[in-house]
């Protein structure tokens, strides 16, 4: 949610005009709370000048900041009324003064600013080296450390610059991002400079590709493969293997056009004669088997060169996969915890607002912020609580708000699991009949906007979650056996619901990985069920390609076609589906899947 809101608030700040605001607009932050004449963007702007007072009183440093962090999320969005306030340009500029100031006070409060500012003209030199102008991390008093090293100033100045907008739109912002590229040695800012190397990669080279070793492109590959080698044998790090992966997706995709070919080849296949294990994976569960995964992947786009220089999605892992955003900048950057008196003060104020507010838009963010200071003791004692307005008797309510509710009450992790899988389960498992009718009385009234003919919010909801507690499937068996009854079933032909099937592929093919495993709860004949009816709907989508109008039934058979590769053997099937991914060698899902058939 934050980084779509730094993309909102960056195009916003590159606008001249501002969109439809005015030189009238009322002042959003200072003065009289402001109004725009319509009751649920009133009832926001109020919610957030009042969560706005009480950061300035907050009882540390840390409840401020994680309060500041959250207020634009509170911003409404009136762009459609002339004089709306000016909201996210005027909380740009207060923090771009705040970080004008010499020397930076390097704390949480610091932190939480450049979270949330977005001006690129006051980004990019912080991005060039802020951690020149900081002090050390000043630790508050909730805050244990160790303190973050000074670095994380330009780390996070670079994270809230959109790519595109440094390699196309900013000469010295391009700059920045080629020497970083060509000479940086730190893994993690590589990661996340990653998405300016790609667009980069995608520019046309001009000339001979072969000699043009002073196009971005071709010269970033160039430095790539040497230090891609090194990498694959320098000690296991899990950082430097996520940068590995990506960067070899990319060398299979544009070595050929960017005159590296030969080069680029001996390396995947120097990878692939180990089969992936190299030093760099030795010791991480999963690591050699994604690495070699993602090198034939390579090794075919080498040998059939795309049409598209996009680039190919990193495959599911297999690895405990380091996330950019999770596991690092958006974590607490010296392990602050709030005190649990603290945090159910904030609950009290919450509780209040939630009693006093109508409108769906201001509940739902009240909502998620509960879920966020909840302490664990009470999230257990209120989910009941919290998840009734979304249930009535066998029936299962629809509005915005229950939603919100059904997101919220499944994130909380202070909650005993068997609670939430129950709920899961029965969000997944609710028919139409048993979802009521959409109640938009909470919601404000906007003839234009109403919601699809075809929508499955509350099964799209759950499998969402789902995909984020994947080894819940391990440990319930009831929530086992309905995955198991829906991965035999026929991919579902609308829209919508495929949608939601290529959300539950990762859970069904987790099923189909536990009944292949041999393990004590294994089924060999449900894994040899699952994988013949995956082939069938295999061929069903081929038969309907033509026909169909979305991507998702695509989608999903290519994930099958990889899971095929991946299960098959172990569930007694390899010669069978050996034979069914051989006749279809001209894909490169089924490509990859016989591969991983061999390993």
């Amino acid at each position: 949610m934050r980084r779509l809101a730094a993309l909102a608030a960056l195009a916003l700040s590159l606008c001249a005009c501002a969109g439809s605001t005015t030189a009238g607009a009322p002042r959003c932050l200072t003065g009289a709370t402001p109004r725009v004449g319509r009751p649920a963007p009133d009832e926001m702007l109020a919610l957030m000048r009042r969560e706005r007072e009480r950061a300035a009183r907050a009882p540390s440093p840390l409840v401020r900041a994680r309060i500041l962090e959250s207020l634009p999320g509170l911003f409404p969005d009136a762009s459609d009324i002339v004089g709306e306030p000016r909201c996210r340009e005027e909380l740009g500029a207060e923090n771009a003064a705040a970080l004008r100031v010499d020397p930076l006070v390097f704390s949480r409060l610091l932190v939480a600013r450049l979270r949330t500012v977005h001006d690129p003209r006051v980004l990019l030199p912080l991005a060039a080296g802020g951690e020149e102008r900081a002090t050390a991390y000043q630790l508050g008093p909730d805050e244990p450390g160790p303190a973050p090293p000074r670095s994380l100033v330009r780390h996070l100045a670079l994270a809230s610059l959109p790519a595109s907008w440094l390699v196309n739109d900013q000469p010295a912002g391009r700059r920045l991002v080629l020497d970083r590229l060509r000479e940086g040695a730190d893994a993690r800012e590589l990661l996340l400079l990653h998405g300016a190397a790609a667009a980069l990669l995608r520019e046309a080279p001009s000339g001979d590709p072969a000699r043009a070793q002073g196009d971005a492109g071709p010269s970033l590959l160039r430095a790539w493969l040497p230090d891609l080698a090194r990498r694959l044998d320098g000690p296991a790090d899990r950082v430097a293997l996520e940068l590995v992966l990506r960067r070899l997706a990319d060398v299979g995709t544009h070595a050929a056009r960017s005159g590296v070919g030969p080069e680029a080849r001996a390396l995947v296949e120097r990878v692939l004669a180990a089969r992936g294990e190299l030093p760099l994976t030795q010791g991480l569960a999963g690591a050699a088997r994604d690495l070699a995964e993602v090198a034939r992947g390579a090794l075919h786009d080498l040998d059939v060169p795309q049409r598209s220089p996009a680039g190919a999605d990193l495959p599911p892992p297999r690895r405990d996969r380091f996330r950019v955003w999770a596991d690092w900048l958006d974590a607490e950057p010296a392990g602050g915890e709030v005190p649990a008196a603290d945090a159910l003060a904030r609950v009290r104020d919450l509780d209040g607002e939630l009693a006093a507010l109508r409108f769906s838009a201001p509940r739902c963010r009240v909502i998620e912020e509960l879920g966020q200071w909840l302490p664990p003791d009470e999230a257990s004692r209120r989910f009941d609580a919290l998840v009734a307005p979304v249930l009535d008797g066998e029936r299962v309510r629809l509005s915005t708000e229950a939603l919100c509710r059904m997101r919220v009450a499944l994130r909380l992790d202070g909650v005993d699991e068997a609670r939430r899988v129950r709920l899961l389960l029965r969000l997944l498992s609710a028919t139409p009949a048993q979802i009521g009718p959409r109640d938009t009385s909470g919601d404000e009234p906007r003839p234009a906007l109403g919601a699809p003919l075809d929508e499955e919010p509350v099964g799209e909801v759950a499998a969402r979650a789902l995909a984020r507690n994947l080894g819940w499937i391990d440990r319930h068996a009831d929530l086992r056996a309905w995955l198991e009854a829906q991965a035999l079933a026929p991919v579902p032909s609308g829209a919508r619901a495929a949608e939601r099937w290529s959300v539950l592929q990762p859970a069904f093919e987790r099923v189909l990985a536990l009944h292949a495993s041999g393990g004590p709860e294994a089924r060999p004949e449900a894994a040899r069920a699952i994988v013949r009816a995956w082939m069938a709907s295999i061929r069903a989508a081929e038969a309907q390609q033509q026909g169909a109008d979305h991507a998702f039934a695509g989608e999903i058979a290519s994930a099958r076609l990889r899971a095929l590769g991946e299960h098959g053997g172990r569930a007694g099937l390899a010669d069978e589906v050996g034979a069914f991914l051989g006749e279809r060698k001209d894909q490169r899902a089924a490509v990859i899947a016989s591969y991983l058939l061999t390993l």
